[in-house]
């Protein structure tokens, strides 16, 4: 007579649990609680294999609540978290997109997560930093699944110090929760983004929470009002001559070598451009002329297309004048393209089916998907410091934001002495400068200078869409996660 299935389960049942809590113990209660969803969460298991190894990982979405200072609900924060196992040492990037009022899709499904779209579908992606540390994107209130708990709550969230306030309570009480808050901390943002990784940088400082690193991704480095915007303006030229090289609208001697012409622009840049904008007055006639020959020749425009009197190219004109005569407009976010940019929408079905379905996240609404995106950045006030007629018309002219960000990273680096900085830049970006980044870095005290890694890739605003340079940028920061206090500055 065979035992009962029953009977069997009631042999077998202690001893799965037996080697189950051997299991834990062997490994560590770190371990298994990282392999685990954070409370209220929900998500599922999964691998990765890389080149180097295959990586076990828990995949989960979920939200956080942050409160004012009254202890009010304010919103309710959606993240999504990819967590391996590992001790609670491991490294724990934050990261998000930009706009403002972007959700976290762009760097999540084109980039860094595990899973990334292969056209319009989710397939593995071996080059995300999941291996060197656990990712959490985070959607900012009235994008994605997050929602300000009303109205009042909604104008404080979308403006520029609400909304790092609020960024740098969810990271200190998703730290808290998890038992991470000896974790190395690590903060990406992407575009406007960089003002929240920076703000919010110093924000954790400020409140004993020490911060490892930030990625500063096609945002510059967020240090206040320019104190030399001639400097920075004339580092916008070797982008440009790139521009117009891999365009063929340089002469024949400039493009057939193209990297030297690189530095050449550079060093005229430096050297005639830089005084001709800080002191367009004092060119007599001939001198004017000089520059505008310059300009023209570096930059593959007509001299009758640039300003004789101020002798500066707005980045919205130098867009509108390099293929006038074909009649088009380079893009904003890669000068090389003049067709319309990537469609934001490619790829909604699956990722809204891989919240569906594949973590179980059932509840609200995607904004963007789902229903149509927020009004954030319509109603975006930009309360870090005041807008001048002059910072509007920059903004106008494509030089970035409406009014300058603050000193944060000058702030944060000084009262965390083991950050460090990682910034990226494409080469064909209208809205950044890889040389003008470069000079803005090394334009820090020396100490913090040494402190801040630039790196130039030659794609545009989201230039890890180029295949080549995503696995490059993908590289370059696992590798900053993993030490950031080996990094240094490269080109």
């Amino acid at each position: 007579m065979f035992p009962s299935p029953r009977f069997v389960l009631s042999l077998v049942l202690p001893l799965i649990a037996l080697a189950a809590c051997q299991h834990v113990e062997a490994g560590g209660e770190a371990a298994a609680a990282a392999a685990a969803c954070p409370e209220g969460a929900v998500g599922t298991q999964m691998q990765l294999a890389t080149a180097q190894e295959d990586i076990a990982y828990r995949a989960c979405a979920g939200t956080l609540a942050v409160a004012d200072e009254k202890g009010a609900k304010e919103a309710d924060l959606f993240y999504t978290a990819y967590l391996a196992p590992g001790s609670q040492q491991r490294p724990i990037a934050f990261i998000w997109n930009g706009g403002p009022g972007s959700d976290s899709r762009l760097l999540q499904f084109h980039a860094l997560g595990p899973k990334t779209l292969h056209g319009t579908e989710l397939a593995d992606n071996p080059e995300s930093p999941i291996a060197s540390a656990d990712l959490i994107f985070l959607d900012p209130a009235g994008t994605g699944f997050s929602r300000a708990a009303s109205d009042e709550a909604a104008r404080r969230l979308y403006s520029t110090t609400g909304d790092i306030a609020a960024t740098a309570q969810f990271i200190r009480k998703f730290l808290k929760a998890e038992g991470r808050s000896s974790s190395p901390v690590y903060l990406v943002g992407e575009s406007f983004g960089t003002w929240r990784a920076a703000g919010v940088a110093e924000a954790l400082v400020d409140t004993g929470q020490p911060v490892a690193g930030i990625a500063l991704i096609s945002g510059g480095i967020p240090r206040g009002e320019e104190h030399d915007r001639a400097l920075m303006r004339a580092f916008t030229l070797p982008n440009r001559t790139a521009t117009a090289l891999a365009l063929g609208k340089l002469n024949a001697r400039l493009s057939s070598h193209p990297e030297a012409t690189l530095e050449v622009a550079e060093d005229w840049a430096r050297k005639a451009w830089y005084p001709a904008l800080a002191d367009p007055e004092a060119l007599d006639d001939e001198a004017r002329a000089e520059i505008v020959a310059g300009l023209s020749l570096y930059m593959g425009i007509s001299p009758d297309q640039i300003d004789a009197k101020t002798l500066w190219v707005s980045p919205r004109d130098f867009r509108k004048s390099l293929l006038a005569d074909q009649g088009k407009t380079l893009g904003i976010f890669d000068m090389r393209r003049t067709d319309d940019e990537e469609d934001v929408q490619a790829g909604a079905d699956a990722i809204i089916g891989w919240y569906r379905h594949t973590l179980g996240y059932t509840r609200g609404q995607y904004a963007g998907i789902d229903v149509p995106a927020l009004p954030v950045g319509r109603n975006w006030q930009y309360d870090q410091a005041p807008i001048t007629k002059a910072s509007l018309a920059r903004a106008m002219a494509g030089e970035g934001p409406p009014s300058p960000s603050r000193p944060w990273v000058l702030h944060a680096l000084t009262k965390d002495p083991t950050m460090r900085v990682f910034v990226a830049t494409g080469l064909y970006d209208s809205l950044n400068g890889c040389f003008s980044n470069r000079a803005a870095a090394q334009d820090f005290p020396p100490a913090l200078a040494a402190r801040i890694a630039t790196h130039c890739y030659r794609g545009g605003h989201m230039m890890y869409e180029v295949p080549e340079v995503g696995r490059q940028f993908a590289e370059d920061l696992s590798s900053f996660f993993g030490n950031s206090r080996d990094s240094r500055n490269r080109e």
